[in-house]
C-alpha cells in the first residue's frame, strides 16, 4: 500500500510541475500571481488526499471531507483531460527539439552565420492561445462527464448463449451490478437509487462483480445499508474486487454477509430451480494475493467437488480471469473492473492494457461479459461510457 501512495504522490507532483511549466509560466502576469497559481494548482491536486487523514479523526465533519473530495476529484478529472491535449501538442515539439539537438551533434555545421533567432514573443503567444483553446474544450467536456457519471445507470439487456441449456433455464435472468465504489463521492442516496432500479427488473438472481466500496467499514457501513434491500428469488451474490483489498477485505466480507449478500471466495454454490441446475462460483480479484496471501484466485479451485449441473457461471472481477476460467471449463464469466475506460481519452487508451474491455466476448468456449461499471472510480466523470446495470438472460445456443 505504501508503494501505491508513493506512486500516486509522485505522479501528482510531476503533473503539478508540468502544468506549472507549460500552463502557468508562459502567462504574461507578475511573479506573485504566478506563485499564487502554482499554490492553487498544488492545493487542488494534493488537497483531496488530505481527506485520507481527516476522515480518521473526530475533529472534522465528514461533510467537509466530502466537499474536499468532490472538488479535488472533479478538478483532477478536468486536469487529466486538459493534460492529454497539452501532451498531444508538446510531445511532437519535444521530439523535434531532441532531433534538432542530435542533428547539431552529428551533422557538420554550415559556415554561414545563423542570423535567424527564435521569436520568443510569438512562441509565447501561440502557447497561451493553444492553452486557452484546450481549457475552453476541457471545461464543458468535464461538465458533461460529471452529468453522465451521476445519471441513472443504463439498463443493458444482454443474452448469454449456452450450448445444451435445459428448456427450464431458458429465459433465466441475472441482474449484474459492478464497480459501485461506494466511497468519497458515492453515498447512500446513490446506492438506494441503484437498488431500486435493479429490483424493478425482477431478475431471478442478482450478482455484484466486485469493487463494492472505496473505504473502511467504519466510514461507509451506513452508506452501504441500502444494498440490504436487493431482492431476487435465487439470492444476491458477490465476488471481491481489487478495491476491497485496499479497504479491509475481511471486515467487508463480514459486513456484506450481514446485508444478506453472499460472498463467493474461491467457492461455489448450486442453485437448483427445479427446472435446471446452475453452478455459481466466485473468485477473489486476480491480484488479491498481493495484499491477502490466502486469497489466491483459482477458478479451477472454486469449482472443485462441484455437483452435477446444467450451466456453470463464474463471478470474477477482472476480465483477465477468463484465461483460467476457460481452462477450468466454465460456460460463462461475468466481470467488471475496466469501467470501459470511464472517460475520454482513457476509454480508447484502455485497449492498450486490456484485451476485453466492455460487452460480450467468446474466449475459447467461455462466454465473457464485461460490465462497464455501475458507479465510477476517482473523478466523478464518464465520457464515452455510461454507468451500467446489466440484465442477462440465459438462452439455448
Amino acid at each position: 500500500m505504501m508503494s501505491w501512495v508513493v506512486i500516486v504522490l509522485t505522479v501528482i507532483t510531476l503533473i503539478v510541475l508540468y502544468l506549472g511549466w507549460r500552463l502557468i509560466e508562459p502567462l504574461s502576469v507578475g511573479r506573485k500571481r504566478k506563485i499564487t497559481l502554482w499554490l492553487a494548482l498544488a492545493i487542488l491536486l494534493f488537497g483531496h488526499r488530505i481527506t485520507w487523514f481527516l476522515q480518521r479523526t473526530e475533529r472534522y465533519e465528514c461533510l467537509a471531507c466530502d466537499s474536499i473530495d468532490w472538488v479535488g476529484f472533479t478538478f483532477f478529472g478536468f486536469i487529466s483531460i486538459l493534460i492529454f491535449f497539452m501532451l498531444v501538442r508538446d510531445i511532437p515539439h519535444l521530439l523535434g527539439v531532441i532531433m534538432a539537438g542530435m542533428k547539431k551533434l552529428f551533422v557538420k555545421r554550415s559556415r554561414r552565420p545563423y542570423f535567424i533567432q527564435p521569436n520568443v514573443q510569438r512562441r509565447r503567444f501561440l502557447l497561451n492561445a493553444s492553452n486557452g483553446l484546450f481549457l475552453a474544450t476541457a471545461l464543458p467536456m468535464t461538465g458533461f462527464a460529471v452529468f453522465t457519471a451521476r445519471s441513472k445507470p443504463e439498463v443493458v439487456r444482454n443474452t448469454l448463449p449456452v450450448v445444451d441449456l435445459p428448456s427450464g433455464l431458458d429465459g433465466f435472468t441475472i441482474a449484474q451490478v459492478s464497480d459501485t465504489h461506494i466511497g468519497p463521492t458515492i453515498r447512500a442516496d446513490w446506492a438506494r437509487m441503484v437498488v431500486e432500479e435493479v429490483n424493478k427488473l425482477g431478475a431471478d438472481m442478482i450478482v455484484h462483480t466486485g469493487d463494492l466500496v472505496d473505504g473502511a467499514v467504519d466510514g461507509l457501513k451506513d452508506d452501504i445499508l441500502p444494498m440490504a434491500d436487493f431482492s431476487a428469488p435465487y439470492g444476491v451474490w458477490f465476488c471481491t474486487g481489487n478495491h476491497e483489498y485496499y479497504s479491509g477485505v475481511h471486515e467487508w466480507l463480514a459486513e456484506v454477509e450481514q446485508l444478506g449478500i453472499r460472498p463467493l471466495v474461491n467457492e461455489h454454490t448450486l442453485i437448483d430451480t427445479g427446472k435446471g441446475r446452475i453452478l455459481l462460483a466466485g473468485v477473489p480479484d486476480i491480484n488479491a494475493y498481493r495484499l491477502e496471501p490466502s486469497h489466491i484466485s483459482s477458478p479451477a479451485g472454486a469449482r472443485k467437488g462441484a455437483p452435477e449441473h446444467d450451466v456453470s457461471i463464474l463471478l470474477a472481477h477482472q476480465p483477465n480471469s477468463v484465461f483460467d476460467a476457460a481452462k477450468a471449463g466454465y460456460d460463462i464469466q461475468l466481470s467488471g473492473h475496466t469501467h470501459g475506460g470511464q472517460y475520454f481519452p482513457y476509454n480508447f487508451m484502455i485497449h492498450l492494457f486490456q484485451k476485453y474491455v466492455r460487452g460480450i466476448y467468446l474466449h475459447d468456449d467461455t462466454v465473457l461479459y464485461v460490465n462497464t461499471g455501475t458507479g465510477y472510480w476517482g473523478p466523478p466523470m464518464r465520457l464515452g461510457t455510461h454507468p451500467e446495470i446489466t440484465l442477462h438472460t440465459l438462452r439455448k445456443a
